[in-house]
């Protein structure tokens, strides 16, 4: 929704709720009227805007919140998406080797499909001796 969209939706809700929300805020004062009459008449005639300007208030409040709600539900959605097409990695991947040729600590080739690494993932590779060494590799045949 553009920001257009939603202030015109605001806008339609609080037109259906507008002689409630007077409506309400005549019977507040009606009922406070034993206790501070002046202060009550005060509310009947100038405390209808403040009302609707409080429900407005309350709408745009629903609003931001439905909006965060479905930002939160695409985020999650795409999440499990990638989680169910393709390979996940996270946590701590470790290697070590010693006086080999090569080592490689993570390899991911071309016929793998989407791979997602999770973050804080962390990739350590060690090796003594060895002529090649590799944390990550991506791309070309598996077991090349």
């Amino acid at each position: 929704m553009s920001k257009t969209e939603v202030e015109a939706a605001i806008e339609a809700r609080l037109a259906e709720r507008e002689s409630s929300v007077r409506n309400r805020n005549a019977l507040r004062a009606l009922f406070g009227a034993f206790a501070d009459p002046v202060g009550s008449l005060g509310q009947i005639f100038l405390g209808g805007s403040d009302a609707v300007d409080s429900e407005r208030q309350r709408l745009q409040q629903d609003a931001i919140l439905e909006l965060l709600c479905r930002i939160d539900e695409a985020i999650s959605d795409i999440g499990a998406t990638a989680a169910a097409n393709g390979i996940e990695i996270s946590g701590l991947i470790e290697t070590s080797a010693h006086n080999g040729e090569t080592v490689v600590g993570v390899e991911i080739g071309n016929d793998a499909g989407p791979v997602r690494f999770q973050p804080g993932t962390h990739i350590k590779t060690t090796s003594n001796g060895t002529k090649s060494t590799t944390g990550l590799k991506i791309g070309g045949k598996s077991g090349e």
